[in-house]
């Protein structure tokens, strides 16, 4: 496969109250609905298109320079594919300069071509869902959607890449999982990602859990400033390695598993929620 797995970066960088990365979430709709999505993706789920309040927000929060990153995740982005294009040019215009990371199941592949032409810095790439890249665990995409994707990485290299193989016990979870016994599912430390920006208008603090409302992840909203989101988001990192890291060591659990069944044995982060707008 022409793929290489995605590099990841440097966790928790906080900048002048500026996130060094960002992810952004329209709902959990998706053209499939595999055993283990972490979001619940399905054909009925929701939708809520992003908008100038939205992505407003996103340049508050995420560092604008060369070193920010905005990912476009979701059920399935290429539903959507013309609001993430018309997303990537409002940012664009409105001065973000960082990279941009499309998160896809890559079967409608000429979608997601289009979207990572659409960028005017050609700095827009695209990870592809390990299992239905390799068919480990759900069924592959079409043969002629990967040849698509395939062709595209060989004439660009580095434009789509493939995410990791970690079986990860949210949303759906891991059972039933029918991928190889070998790919990793058992870690007591949380990865640490950054936060979610929701078309809802909440700020959620993992990718992962989006779609759990406990208040252990809700960092705020878009009327929120840049200070309150961070501040929170750090004192969610806080919470992980004070807390909940050695809640799932003393328990042998992995780490999606004590936020998924046992969240409500801990308390909930020191979160500031005073009315802060931006």
């Amino acid at each position: 496969m022409a793929f290489k797995e995605r590099t990841s970066r440097d966790k928790g960088v906080v900048e002048h109250n500026r996130l060094m990365e960002l992810h952004l979430y329209p709902g959990n709709q998706c053209n499939r609905e595999c055993d283990f999505c972490t979001v619940f993706g399905a054909p009925n789920g929701w939708l809520i298109d992003y908008t100038p309040e939205h992505l407003d927000a996103t340049l508050r929060y995420v560092m604008l320079h060369e070193q920010g990153s905005v990912k476009f995740y979701g059920g399935e982005p290429t539903l959507n594919h013309e609001n993430v294009m018309w997303a990537i040019a409002y940012l664009r215009e409105h001065g973000f300069q960082g990279s941009i990371v499309v998160y896809s199941n890559g079967i409608q592949a000429e979608r997601l071509l289009a979207i990572l032409q659409s960028d005017p810095l050609s700095q827009t790439t695209a990870s592809l869902n390990y299992s239905i890249a390799t068919g480990d665990g759900a069924p592959q995409m079409p043969q002629s959607s990967l040849r698509k994707l395939e062709a595209y990485e060989q004439d660009h290299a580095g434009a789509i890449a493939i995410g990791h193989p970690d079986i990860v016990d949210s949303g759906r979870g891991v059972d039933p999982f029918t991928g190889e016994e070998t790919r990793p599912k058992d870690n007591h430390q949380c990865p640490h990602c950054y936060p979610v920006l929701k078309t809802d208008g909440t700020v959620h603090a993992c990718p992962f859990a989006v779609e759990n409302r406990s208040p252990h992840f809700q960092l705020g909203h878009t009327t929120d400033s840049s200070d309150q989101i961070t501040q929170n988001f750090q004192a969610f990192f806080h919470w992980l390695d004070t807390v909940h890291e050695p809640y799932a060591i003393a328990h042998d659990l992995p780490a999606c598993t004590v936020c998924w069944n046992h969240l409500q044995e801990l308390p909930t982060p020191d979160f500031d929620r005073t009315t802060a707008h931006a």
